[in-house]
């Protein structure tokens, strides 16, 4: 068998190769940004786009005091550094070695815990911040609001649920509390979430846990149900969500309505969207996802009347994959998923987006919805500034 041999190259034939590269890097980025006016698909682009969002300084306007102040010349500096052609591989490879040799990440805000755990740093502050006694009137106060929207919606015979979803940190506290400074007590940590399902309970508040349904299964397995790559809940501990959901609103229903989701699982090492997206923050050169994650297949189903009901799914970043969930697996394909409340709506059997920013008008068909499930992270309760607060304000009318 014959060898293919690639010629090799003169000293004068790398040095002009040399020249050829940096004579084109500045003739690409100047094509970049004459094409970003008029055809941004024509752009020159090497390597994977990045991942994440980094805001942009201000534009530039022709006044003294921008030139002043260096708004002007930061503007500049960004445009022209957005345009070069290999901006994307140069970052990854700066990233790359700053990983591998210093334990650095470039992106800000993801810290890592024991065994390769990665984390979002404002989940880990707000556990190491948990305090039961400077919470607890507010905890009080938001369980009697909850109360007030659920009796405005059951007035009108529709179904309200408030979902409390699981950390990260929660569920893996022995992979960041011991590697990073944590004020509060074991107990206040531990005690956070089943402190404020009693308060709801007693105000009457219809409330599905899955944060301590998620922690409560942690040891089933022979993996967690957090990805060691991603911030949220991986399929499986979804599926047994889906499952809590579909409970209560049968429970409330007075009628099997919707039946139980049956699933399998295969347990895979590629993982995939949520299952690595604080990974892909990283934004390196070599990411490698080398860690367990469970992929589940829903079994098939004929629709019934679930299908024609009117939901409305209320939640921050955990709800995604869950609303998809029961609009595709449970047939729920009249489910409408609000994002943030007001930062972009999602729906129907295939779960595709109906439309992006939304306004007070588009919100209010929510208090018309036969089931309202109203979703908060246990690391965001209790709030006064955030989409739940926001939605009680608006169907009670309130300031």
């Amino acid at each position: 068998m014959t060898m293919l041999r690639l010629p090799s190259l003169t000293r004068k034939q790398l040095f002009a190769l040399a020249i050829a590269v940096l004579l084109a890097l500045p003739a690409g980025t100047a094509w970049n940004l004459f094409a970003r006016s008029f055809a941004p698909k024509l752009e020159l682009r090497v390597g994977r786009g990045l991942r994440g969002v980094v805001e942009p300084p201000k534009t530039f306007q022709w006044s003294w005091q921008a030139f002043a102040n260096g708004d002007n010349q930061r503007a500049i500096a960004y445009v022209a550094t957005q345009a070069v052609p290999i901006r994307n591989g140069l970052i990854r490879i700066n990233n790359q070695i700053r990983y591998k040799l210093f334990g650095q990440f470039g992106a800000p805000g993801i810290l890592r815990g024991n065994g390769g755990q990665l984390i979002e740093k404002a989940y880990l502050d707000e556990y190491c911040a948990r305090d039961l006694a400077s919470i607890d009137a507010p905890l009080r106060k938001w369980a009697s609001q909850l109360r007030e929207l659920q009796d405005l919606l059951e007035s009108r015979g529709h179904v309200f649920i408030y979902l409390i979803t699981p950390s990260k940190v929660a569920h893996f506290p022995e992979a960041f509390v011991d590697r990073y400074p944590c004020a509060s007590s074991k107990h206040d940590r531990e005690q956070k979430v089943p402190a404020f399902v009693a308060m709801l309970q007693q105000a009457g508040v219809h409330v599905v846990d899955t944060a301590t349904l998620t922690h409560s299964m942690k040891t089933k397995y022979s993996f967690g149900l957090f990805p060691q790559g991603g911030v949220h809940w991986n399929q499986l501990a979804v599926a047994y969500a889906a499952n809590a959901l579909i409970a209560e609103i049968d429970r409330q229903r007075n009628a099997r309505v919707i039946a139980p989701l049956e699933w399998t699982y295969k347990v895979s090492s590629d993982a995939t969207g949520e299952d690595r997206d604080l990974l892909d923050l990283l934004n390196i050169l070599l990411p490698q996802p080398d860690y367990t994650i469970p992929v589940v297949s829903y079994a098939p189903r004929q629709c019934g009347p679930e299908a024609k009901l009117d939901v409305a799914v209320v939640g921050g970043s955990f709800v995604h994959t869950l609303s998809k969930t029961l609009a595709s697996a449970a047939c729920l394909h009249g489910l409408k998923s609000y994002n943030y409340l007001y930062l972009g709506l999602r729906g129907g059997p295939d779960y595709k987006v109906l439309k992006g920013r939304m306004t007070a008008a588009d919100i209010l068909p929510i208090g018309n919805a036969d089931i309202v499930i109203l979703e908060e992270n246990e690391s965001v309760f209790p709030q006064p500034n955030g989409h739940a607060v926001a939605l009680y304000k608006l169907l009670l009318g309130k300031n």
